[in-house]
C-alpha cells in the first residue's frame, strides 16, 4: 500500500496544466541569444544602456508576457520600436528552436509519456500562439495534450483569468504546475492546487503558496 502523504494529496487529481517555459522548456537557451539581439537595438536607441547583460537577468523575463521586458527597459520608448523590437526577439526565438538550439529539461518527454496514460494534459503560457504551436511540432510533444493555451489567444489576461474560462472544459480535480509567481497565484485564486519548479527561472520565493516543490521534471512521476 502506498503511503506517500504527497502522493495521497493529489490521488483525485484527473487534469494537469503545465506552464511552459521554465517548467517544461529550458528556454534560456533560446532566448538569450534572441533578447541579446533584442538589447542591441534599444540601446541604439538610446534604451537600456544599463540593463547588465546576463542569463541570470534575462531569465527574470522568461514566463511574464512579451511586452514585459520592453515596458521595463524602454518604458520611455514609442510603443513602435517596442514591438519591432518585440518581434524581432519572438522571430529569433522561432529560429533558434527550428534550428535545434532549444532544449527540453532532461526527462521531460518520459514524465509526459508516463502522465499521458492516466491524466488529461494541458499547457497554459504567457506565449505568442505561433511560439507555442512551433515549439510543440519541434520538440514533437504535441500529441501529449489535450489542449494547449497561448496567451495571446486571450489577449493576454492574466492565468487566473484563462483558467476561469477554461475550467468548465476540462475534468476535476485540476492542479497547475510552473515556475513563476503568477502561476501559483493562478492555482490559488481558483483553489487549485499547484506544484512549484524550483529549478525553472522563478525565485524560490516566487512557490511559497504551492502545495509541493519539486527541483526536476521527474519527481513528478513519484508524487503523481
Amino acid at each position: 500500500m502506498d503511503k506517500n502523504p504527497i502522493r495521497d494529496e493529489f490521488k483525485n487529481v484527473k487534469s494537469i496544466i503545465f506552464d511552459f517555459d521554465g517548467t517544461l522548456h529550458n528556454t534560456i537557451k533560446i532566448y538569450y541569444p534572441a533578447f541579446s539581439e533584442g538589447v542591441k537595438i534599444l540601446r541604439e536607441n538610446g534604451f537600456a544602456k544599463d540593463f547588465e547583460l546576463s542569463e541570470e537577468n534575462v531569465s527574470k523575463f522568461l514566463g511574464e508576457k512579451p511586452n514585459f521586458a520592453y515596458d521595463l527597459l524602454a518604458k520611455d520608448a514609442d510603443e513602435k520600436l517596442k514591438k519591432d523590437v518585440m518581434t524581432h526577439v519572438g522571430k529569433k526565438m522561432d529560429e533558434n528552436i527550428a534550428s535545434g538550439i532549444g532544449k527540453l529539461y532532461k526527462g521531460t518527454v518520459k514524465v509526459l509519456e508516463e502522465l499521458y496514460q492516466n491524466y488529461d494534459l494541458y499547457i497554459l503560457s504567457n506565449c505568442r500562439e505561433s511560439y507555442l504551436e512551433n515549439a510543440l511540432d519541434v520538440y514533437k510533444i504535441k500529441k501529449y495534450f489535450k489542449n494547449y493555451y497561448a496567451a495571446e489567444t486571450f489577449d493576454y489576461i492574466p492565468k487566473d483569468d484563462i483558467i476561469k474560462r477554461e475550467r468548465k472544459n476540462l475534468r476535476e480535480e485540476i492542479i497547475f504546475i510552473g515556475d513563476r509567481h503568477h502561476d501559483i497565484l493562478a492555482a490559488k485564486n481558483n483553489d487549485l492546487k499547484s506544484i512549484f519548479c524550483s529549478y525553472g527561472f522563478g525565485d524560490e520565493s516566487e512557490g511559497k503558496d504551492a502545495n509541493y516543490k519539486i527541483s526536476s521534471i521527474e519527481e513528478l512521476l513519484e508524487i503523481l
